[in-house]
Parts: C-alpha cells; structure tokens; sequence
C-alpha cells in the first residue's frame, strides 16, 4: 500500500484575503461561501495569518467573557450590541483577527501526519506552504475523502 501525501488530496482552489481586508468583507466572504477558513496572504502569496469563522465573532464579545463559567446571570445583552457591530466593521482588518504563524505541512506531508497534527492542534483546516507560499489547504473532509474513497 502507498502512502498518501498531502498533495494528493489537497484542495488547491482556494480564496485567500489580504492584511487590509475588513472584517465586514470577510464575513461575506463567508456568507456567500460554505468554507470556514481565510488564509491571509501577501502579493507574493505567502501565507501571514489564517481566520476562520470562530476568529470573526471572537471581537463581539468582550474579553472577560472567556473568565467567566456561567453567563446566565447576565439578563440583558442588548446593550452590547447598540451600534457595536457598526462600530467594529470598518476598523478591524483581517491583520487584527487572523492567527499569525497557523500550523502548516507542505506537500510531502503524510496523510497521518496531517490526521495527527489537525487532532493535536485542535484545529480543522492545515495550510499547505512550499517555500512559505501557500499551495493549498487540507482540512479534515480532505481527509476522510483520502481516507474513504474508492481508488480507482
């Protein structure tokens, strides 16, 4: 049996942002696409940063949220939201929310080596780099695809 690489399954199609992009056109990025990952690139397609859908919402709520075990005490979220979405649209920029220096494999990367570092990292998409610019991603419906499929 051979051993699957990751360039074999990879999805190499990809929509990729820049540094400058705003948060509001992220979100219709992901609106209009069934994909909940955005690397970030610079023109020469290096790979900067990486945003998924959890990082997009990740500004809307305060910090402290995350300290706190249980927000069922809090009986009003409305004030939170007065004018807060309008505020933050226009001025946070994928630079400010991306992840910087996400895990990534390159093409030679086995298809467990993939399986073994999506697990560790807790993550579901690794960019794929060769020579720092990005040539693809695989997440993990690549995988079961590379794992499940009938070879031909």
């Amino acid at each position: 049996m051979k051993i699957k690489k990751v360039k074999e399954f990879m999805t190499t199609r990809l929509i990729t942002i820049n540094r400058a992009t705003t948060i509001k056109e992220i979100a219709r990025i992901f609106l209009t696409h069934s994909f909940d990952f955005l690397p970030v690139v610079d023109k020469e397609n290096h790979l900067l940063g990486v945003i998924t859908k959890k990082d997009i919402l990740a500004p809307f709520l305060p910090e402290y949220f995350n300290l706190l075990e249980d927000i069922n005490f809090i009986s009003d979220f409305g004030s939170l939201e007065i004018s807060f979405t309008e505020s933050l649209e226009h001025l946070l920029l994928a630079e400010d929310i991306m992840v910087k220096n996400p895990v990534t494999v390159d093409e030679e990367t086995s298809l467990f080596k993939a399986i073994a570092l999506i697990s560790h990292h807790k993550v579901r998409h690794l960019p794929v780099v060769r020579e720092g610019k990005l040539v693809g991603i695989v997440s993990r419906t690549d995988i079961l695809r590379a794992l499940f499929s009938e070879e031909k």
